[in-house]
């Protein structure tokens, strides 16, 4: 039987998948926080791994990073509310398997699960095209650019914006518009609010 992971921190869906998965495959693990993932593989030595993308802790995309940096003969279905194109190009550039979305029944998860045995790929075909600026901190804070974080660190720094064009040896057009930019995805009108954002994810 295939030996399977479960990573949610959702505790009711983990349960849920544990119990449709577990009637015709061997559920080796379920993990609740992102940074048990990696223990728990060591453990158990699972073939594929079902991975929740906002998992408190470590976000499922780096953990991928690392599932198939060190151990990449296992498979990875991502498991997300997000529909965004974003987060479904990072996941095949990742090497994952397929990309699920949590509204899928439980028969179509089987059947994904299944197609993906058999070396195939699933992927949803029909994406949500809303603007990522609507969305929640997680769907923000990955649309930013290398760029426009390096931005971010900066201001955060008390940097004024005549500064970092010099600083980046760019001009002080184009630093006003990626920070126009950037206050225009985190939907956002006060430096305040931006050193906020910065801060709650980490941004230094």
């Amino acid at each position: 039987m295939t030996r399977i992971l479960i990573a949610d921190d959702h505790h009711m869906y983990n349960e849920g998948l544990n119990h449709i998965l577990s009637k015709y495959f061997c559920v080796v693990a379920q993990v609740f926080h992102g940074r048990d993932v990696i223990s728990e593989i060591l453990k158990h030595s699972p073939e594929l791994v079902f991975l929740d993308i906002n998992l408190s802790g470590i976000n499922g995309l780096d953990i991928a990073k690392r599932i198939k940096s060190d151990y990449p003969n296992i498979k990875i279905i991502f498991l997300s509310m997000y529909n965004e194109d974003v987060f479904i190009k990072t996941a095949k550039n990742l090497g994952a398997s397929a990309y699920l979305l949590k509204e899928s029944s439980g028969e179509q998860i089987l059947e994904a699960l299944q197609q993906v045995l058999e070396g195939k790929s699933v992927f949803p075909q029909k994406v949500d095209e809303r603007n990522l600026h609507q969305q929640d901190m997680f769907v923000k804070n990955l649309s930013l650019t290398k760029r426009e974080i390096e931005i971010i660190i900066l201001i955060k720094q008390g940097f004024s914006t005549p500064e970092i064009a010099n600083k980046m040896c760019l001009s002080f057009e184009t630093i006003k518009s990626h920070r126009k930019n950037i206050f225009y995805k985190l939907n956002i009108n006060k430096v305040s609010d931006l050193i906020t954002f910065a801060i709650e994810n980490g941004i230094t």
